[in-house]
């Protein structure tokens, strides 16, 4: 049922002059000559408004849930105004501004994750599966906390209170080491920045939520590894043999696994790579070398892809399996963080090869070897020197400990 608008309750726009920005609504009791004028944290263009009406045009973006909105809370707000002339009192105007925050607060519970929702499927368009999917899984860890905690997620209370719980949760309940929750708040900061800007959020402090990652470890292969790895017989092993020849290729032009395999063979022309890489469309030219050469010469073709389609999950299992078969058995040093504890562990190379090693196992070999770090940043398309600079304190680790290894 509408809830009809010559009623108790008005819903009014702050118009603000020669600006395109939507509205702020605000709500409108009168009571003896006193008006409670609440804004209710929704906003709307004007050009999607009906005065008359005071509620959505059908055409805007959910129309009827919006519209839906404001009539459930416009009946709820005129029932409270009836207790107090069932019961014979003077309205409370500041009593009933409470009994509407409190609407709000439950409304904003579900609004919040309805609006992720929204998020997610509007974002179907611009951002890749995998990105869709990481999404996907930050929802289902705020609809866990909202069950497990019964926490009022309501945008005005996502504050630092929220984040120490949220964090809390995801640490301890959800066991999730450091980095993971770091990504898992950077998508939920995400999320918020998109609706502060369509006008569901008013509430900014989510901007101040600190990192709680410590900075993640830079694992690479060595030159003579690399070589080793290069050369080894794989003749009686053609899967292996293929893995291997991809990630070397991307170890020697610094290509992203993406980029990799949506090569085709018209991006190489004159000795280059011309790609516009996948995660950030940022065109780049990247000149072959004899052993990305050598390799591509093994795939050259007309027309097509360059390397056989496979998924970046089985490619990194192969990859791990491919390390153990050639013996990348140098120990290295895994560290996690879980809350403030330091988890450590020693492993084989081998069990943490993946795809993202072969652009950092480029990059620490190509500051080695003495290329310059313009030219490098160019190729790997880094902007943020500041991200870049850490390679450089691993080479240096790198060359002290075979310093000591060889000299004591």
């Amino acid at each position: 049922m509408k809830y009809k608008t010559n009623s108790l309750v008005k819903f009014n726009l702050k118009k603000v002059p020669n600006s395109t920005k939507p509205c702020q609504i605000f709500l409108v009791v009168v009571y003896k000559g006193k008006r409670l004028r609440h804004y209710i944290g929704k906003r709307i263009e004007e050009k999607n408004w009906l005065p008359l009406k005071q509620r959505a045009k059908s055409q805007y973006s959910n129309a009827t849930t919006f519209n839906a909105f404001l009539d459930k809370l416009a009946y709820y707000t005129e029932d409270e105004y009836n207790k107090y002339l069932v019961e014979g009192e003077v309205v409370n105007l500041d009593k009933l501004k409470e009994k509407i925050n409190d609407f709000l607060n439950r409304e904003d519970s579900v609004d919040v994750i309805t609006h992720f929702k929204e998020y997610i499927e509007v974002s179907k368009n611009s951002k890749k599966p995998n990105t869709i999917k990481s999404y996907q899984t930050t929802l289902s860890h705020l609809e866990d906390f909202v069950k497990d905690t019964k926490y009022t997620l309501a945008y005005n209370l996502i504050d630092n209170s929220f984040h120490e719980v949220y964090v809390d949760y995801l640490l301890n309940n959800m066991k999730l080491a450091n980095s993971t929750i770091a990504k898992d708040v950077k998508k939920l900061k995400t999320f918020l920045n998109w609706a502060t800007e369509k006008g569901y959020n008013k509430n900014t402090t989510y901007l101040k939520f600190k990192n709680v990652s410590n900075e993640g470890q830079i694992f690479f292969l060595t030159w003579d590894e690399l070589m080793h790895l290069k050369d080894y017989d794989l003749s009686d092993n053609d899967r292996l043999r293929k893995v291997r020849d991809v990630f070397c290729f991307m170890c020697f032009t610094s290509m992203r696994f993406s980029d990799a395999m949506n090569l085709k063979h018209e991006n190489i022309k004159d000795d280059y790579i011309f790609v516009t890489t996948i995660k950030t469309s940022t065109p780049v030219a990247i000149p072959l070398n004899q052993y990305s050469r050598a390799i591509y010469q093994k795939y050259e073709g007309e027309r097509g892809n360059v390397f056989e389609d496979i998924t970046n999950q089985k490619f990194n299992e192969y990859l791990k399996e491919l390390g153990r078969h050639v013996k990348l058995n140098t120990q290295v040093q895994l560290v996690k963080y879980k809350g403030g504890i330091r988890e450590e562990k020693m492993v084989d190379k081998s069990e943490i090869l993946s795809s993202h090693i072969a652009r950092k196992t480029f990059i620490t070999n190509a500051i080695a070897r003495g290329m310059k770090t313009e030219v490098i940043m160019d190729i790997t398309t880094h902007k943020d020197y500041k991200v870049f600079k850490r390679y450089f304190e691993v080479v240096d680790e790198h060359k002290k400990s075979e310093m000591d290894k060889v000299f004591g």
